[in-house]
């Protein structure tokens, strides 16, 4: 499963967002595609692999506490 994180952080955290960013801890069965930081809103995006809703979710949930965070389920376009 294919899902994208956005994350914006709380004012006092853009420190910690972006060490978060970098230093993540991603779980068995979670595989980053890409990291990209942001110039504006969001301050972050993530595209990621993984397993299930429960690993992503699991993966997600470290970001929540440094700043607000959309996470999408998204789908490859098929040509």
């Amino acid at each position: 499963m294919l899902f994208v994180m956005f994350a914006t952080a709380h004012p006092e955290r853009y420190g910690d967002l972006f060490h978060l960013l970098r230093n993540a801890r991603v779980p068995e069965g979670v595989k980053i595609i890409e990291k990209l930081e942001i110039f504006g809103k969001p301050d972050m995006v993530v595209l990621f692999e993984a397993e299930n809703e429960e690993l992503a979710a699991k993966f997600v949930e470290q970001f929540g506490k440094v700043g607000n965070v959309s996470t999408y389920l998204a789908m490859r376009v098929r040509e």
